[in-house]
This record gives C-alpha cells, structure tokens and sequence, in this order.
C-alpha cells in the first residue's frame, strides 16, 4: 500500500508539471503547427476564405515545392556521399583502427535499423514544424539466417536454421505534437525533465507487462483522447476501449519517489534531491515503469535540432513560418481569379419571366436550347461583367517570388534554365549552400552528432560482443554534405584548366577532386594518384645525368664559340689595318657576341635548374661562373679592340 501511495504521489507530481508544459506548448504553437501542416498538404479549409461570395477551393502548390526542396538538399548534403558521418580518434590515440572498426560497424547496424528514413522523417517536421525530434530505442531481437553444418560422422553437411539474439539501436522521429519539454528550457539535456504521449493498443501494454518490461497494474476504463489537442485522430476508431495513452518521462524526479525508505511528505525544491530517472504512466494515473536512469552516461534518449534558430527558444522556425504569409496572400489572389474567371467566362443570364415558359431552366451548356415567347433578344440577355485583369499573373508571379525569397528555395524551373553554363550552375549551387548552411550546421552539430555519441554509447553498453573496444574516446564527426563538395570540385576542375600539367600543385588540385566527389571508389583513386605522385629514384638520376650531360655540351660549344670569336677579332684587325675594310667584319663579331650572351643565358637557367634538383650539382657552378667570366672578359676586350 505504501508502494501504491508513493508511485500515485510520483504521477501527480509529474502531472502536474507536464500539463503546464503542454498547456504552453499548445497555446502558442499548436494553432501554427496545424495550419503548416495543413498548407503544406494542401488542404482547403473554410477559414482560408476571404470573402463570403469566395467558391474557389484552391492551394498554391507553393509552400509544399519550398518544403520538399529544402528537405531535398539537406538529404542530399547528408546521405549524398555515402559516408554520411564518421568517427575519429582522440589525439591521446596512436592506434586509429578501432575508431575505423566501430564507424564501419555502427553505420551498417544503423541502416539496417532504417535509420535514415528516420533522419528524413526528422528533415520533413523540422521544415514543416520548424523543430525535428528524433528519440534512440533500443531492442532486443532474433536474426535468422541459414548455415552449413556438418553431419556428425559423415562428410556431408546440411543447411539449418540458426538463431542469434542481437540488440539493436533504433532511431525514430517524433512529431512536436507528441513531445513535451519544459518551456524554461532551450536544449533536452538542461530541462528538468521531456515527455514522449502516444496513444498505442491496449495488447502492446499486456505484453509488457508480461515480459516484465512493465509493472503488472490494472488500467481500467477507456482514455478520452479528445483531451490531447494535438493528436490527429482518425475520423473512426475500430474500438475505443483498446486506445491507452502512454507518457514516457525522462528527466529529474524527487528521489524520494524511487528510494525503498518511507515516504517523506514535506518536500523541497532543491538539486541534490533530484535524481535522473525514466517514469512511464499509462492514462495520466497508473505508473507502469519508474526507475533510476539505465544508461551509463546518463543521458536522455532525445535528440532535436533547429531547422532554424530562434534565440532562446527551444521551437525552432521551419520553412513554412518562412513562406506562411506570402502564401496565404498568393491562395486568396488565385482563388480571386479563379472566381472572376468564372464569371467571365460562363456569364450569368437575365431573362424576362413572362416571356418564358413556365418551369424552364435557365443553365449554360453547350448545345442547350431555351425556349421563349417571342424574341430570344428581348426575354434573355448575358450580363457582361468584363474581364479578368491581367495584372493578376504578375501579382502572382511576385507572391511566388516572395515565397522563395522567404524560404530559399529554389524554382525548379529557372534552375533548369540555368543549368544551360556551367557557371549559372555554379552560383546557383553555390546560393543553395549558404541558405542551407546554417541548417546543415544545426543539424549536424545538434543532432546527428548527439546521436552517433548515443548510439555508440548504448551499442558499448548493450552489444558488448560485437562492440569488443577497449578504448571509448570517440569523437564523431560530419562534413558539410555533397552540396559544398561538388562545388568545391567544380572551382578546382575550373582551376586545372589553368595550371600545367607539369606543376606541382596540379597533382594537388586532381587529388582533391577526386577526394571531394562522391565516387563509390574514391579512395582507390585517391590511392593510386599518390603513388603515382611518389618520386622514383632511378627516374631522377637519368634526368640529373641528362641535365650534366647536357651542362657539358653547352660548355663545350661556349669555349668553341670563344676560340672562333678571339680568331675572328684578330682577323678584324689584321683587316682593318691593310685595307681598311672593318665594317662587314664587326657585323659577324656583333653576331658572334649575340651568340654568346644567349648561351650565357641558357647556362643561367640550367644553372638554377641543377641547384633545385640535387645538391650534388654544387660543384659544377664555380666552372659555370669562371666561364661566364671569361667570356664576359673576351667580349670587353674584343668591343675595346674594335673601337680603338
């Protein structure tokens, strides 16, 4: 009885607090969330009209094209490589193949578990929401498949059925409709306590209780599921009474309430009797699980993210709060066209009574014949009303304008037309980035990393067999997403077209192209390029060898170049002496000079070139210099000679 007495004062305790959380939540976004969700639907309701004569029923497509682009570009920016996170290890870490074991490991149980039709579920209420809620679960279940096994003393085998027990970790996405948290609150993990309220079948309870998940209590009667406002009840229910609502509490209970001492009726609001713990309740009065928190880190099984961030708040801005008000001007500016369409195009009659025959309906149709008493012209007559103001299409042009001007996102059809140059691609990309990016980050920072951290921890804790680490110091990480990447591959393609093939950082810049593309077999690649990169030794003592042997070459042809310079000086002015004839004879010593100064060049560069190759070609530059000395030398004596 005292038990009783203290779990009934640890439902009312909770109760009281989630009713003031749901109150909050309800009052100032409930009414919100259902008309996002109700746009982005496109469903008519009859508080759309504007006016009273209002017929149209129509919904701009507008708001449902913004939320599904947005949502697009953020799977494609997580799950478009591939590797849509990663798991590092610490600097303290020499030995990186247990991280790389666990990340390969924790991403196949995740798939498997349909993880990311979960995450994609979580980017589809953070748009339409405004906040996404993901929460971690953890089951135990059976895999079945089959194996060879040998016939005890025989050689041949048979095929039986083998069973292993495994846990598994699931991540599923929760709608804000069914999350409570405090409202004092900006993050799951400072708040005193989150809530998850479902409804679930009264046989999935039973059976909780009977595999002793659940304590064996009696629910009595039905729950009025007309009390959870932010629920969606189907329009029938097969049968009420099979309808419990359950409220998963995680956070900080009195611990009082979970200690075996007696009951203390006088309680303080204070920290240290606070105690983390998880409390599950069935119909707001009967506790079907109340204990200390089973995780080791002690952490909340809840996860959320901003699609975009509101200061101090925990209820993020989603795409439709963006484009909410340019669509609602863009239903009633369509509606309004539609309805004149409607009166211009099948106009309304007047008809004169008395020239009618009695009973005659009055109705516009093709081929419709109306019978009256005399002249047609004068009993019946249309009543012309104009026509639709052209200047409709441009205002709705301009609402759809303003609706990706909210939300970011992009117009399929000019994006196509775009996509003619590479560089309307290129900006057009590079503009879908910096609108996601802060989206991207706060999913990324505040999500999937959270959950990788949870995941891993409960797959130590709870898989013990098939996580076998030693070593915890885990830090996950993830990357921006294909989006930026194929961007950045983009520029660095544009950019080898510029740089030679024979440069160092053109190997570089291919490198990372490769690296940044979402290739199946990128690391191969990438393998093999360095390799490729590496320098081969014997290719560069053949190339030092021709460079020396080409070194003494120019030499040589410098000293020959040299001998027939001083033999031709001489003969000019053996010349210039007898017969005064120097003229044509200074023409082929100024060309032999020209001569000279180009090799002079040329052994410069080659000079260059040997000292940055090896250091062992040192020795051949005092030669090089004493050369270019001397000949410097000749050609000032020989200019000297000839101007004397």
């Amino acid at each position: 009885m005292e038990t009783e007495n203290k779990y009934q004062g640890l439902a009312g305790w909770l109760n009281t607090r989630l009713e003031e959380w749901r109150n909050h939540r309800d009052s100032n976004y409930l009414d919100s969330w259902d008309e996002y969700y109700r746009l982005w639907r496109g469903i008519w309701k009859a508080s759309d009209k504007t006016r009273l004569a209002e017929k149209s029923r129509i919904i701009s497509p507008g708001l449902q094209q913004a939320v599904e682009s947005s949502v697009a570009e953020i799977e494609e920016a997580t799950f478009g490589r591939g590797k849509w996170f990663d798991i590092k290890d610490d600097m303290l870490d020499q030995n990186p193949q247990d991280a790389e074991y666990v990340r390969n490991l924790l991403q196949e149980d995740l798939e498997s578990t349909g993880a990311k039709d979960a995450l994609c579920e979580v980017f589809l209420n953070g748009a339409v929401y405004g906040t996404g809620i993901g929460k971690i679960s953890i089951e135990e279940n059976t895999w079945k498949y089959p194996v060879e096994v040998p016939i005890e003393g025989t050689m041949v085998t048979e095929r039986i059925l083998q069973e292993d027990t495994v846990v598994d970790v699931k991540v599923e996405a929760i709608s804000p409709k069914e999350f409570l948290i405090d409202p004092s609150a900006v993050n799951i993990q400072e708040a005193l306590g989150v809530a998850h309220e479902v409804i679930k079948p009264r046989h999935s309870i039973i059976q909780g209780i009977e595999d002793g998940t659940y304590r064996d209590v009696v629910i009595e009667g039905d729950y009025n599921i007309d009390r959870l406002k932010g629920f969606d009840p189907e329009e029938s229910r097969p049968d009420a009474s099979d309808q419990i609502k359950i409220t998963e509490y995680w956070g900080k209970v009195p611990a009082r309430f979970l200690s075996e001492n007696e009951l203390i009726d006088d309680f303080e609001y204070n920290e240290d009797e606070l105690v983390e713990a998880v409390v599950t309740i069935a119909n707001d009065n009967h506790i079907l699980r109340a204990e200390a928190n089973p995780f080791m880190m002690e952490d909340r099984p809840f996860i959320s993210y901003q699609h975009d961030i509101v200061p101090n708040k925990f209820w993020g801005r989603g795409v439709c709060e963006k484009g909410y008000n340019p669509q609602k001007a863009l239903d009633a500016e369509m509606r309004a066209r539609i309805d004149s369409l409607a009166l211009t195009t099948t106009p309304m009659l007047a008809a004169d009574a008395t020239r009618l025959p009695r009973g005659v309906k009055l109705e516009v149709r093709p081929g419709k014949t109306i019978l009256t008493n005399g002249d047609p012209r004068q009993a019946v007559m249309p009543l012309t009303l104009g026509s639709t103001d052209q200047n409709t299409y441009t205002q709705v042009a301009s609402l759809q304008n303003m609706i990706q001007m909210g939300t970011g996102a992009s117009d399929t059809t000019q994006a196509s037309a775009e996509r003619a140059t590479s560089a309307g691609m290129s900006m057009q990309q590079s503009s879908a980035i910096k609108r996601q990016k802060r989206t991207l980050m706060n999913f990324q920072n505040t999500f999937l990393i959270p959950m990788i951290n949870k995941c891993l921890w409960r797959k130590v804790q709870f898989d013990v067999e098939r996580y076998p680490v030693a070593d915890y110091k885990f830090v996950p990480y993830s990357t921006m997403g294909i989006m930026a990447k194929e961007l950045e591959a983009q520029q660095m393609v544009s950019l080898l077209q510029s740089i030679p093939k024979d440069s160092p950082a053109f190997n570089i810049i291919l490198v990372s192209v490769f690296q940044n593309s979402s290739m199946h077999n990128r690391e191969q690649i990438v393998q093999a390029l360095m390799q490729g990169m590496q320098p081969n030794p014997q290719e560069e003592e053949m190339e030092q060898m021709a460079k020396e042997l080409q070194l003494q070459q120019l030499q040589a042809e410098v000293q020959k170049t040299m001998a027939e310079a001083q033999e031709e000086s001489t003969k000019a002015m053996k010349n210039a002496a007898e017969a005064g004839a120097a003229q044509p004879n200074e023409l082929v010593i100024q060309e032999k000079f020209l001569k000279l100064q180009k090799d002079l060049a040329q052994i410069d560069k080659l000079r260059a070139d040997t000292e940055n190759t090896q250091s062992e070609t040192m020795r051949n530059i005092p030669e090089i210099e004493h050369l270019k000395s001397e000949t410097l030398l000749n050609i000032a004596t020989a200019t000297e000679k000839l101007q004397g």
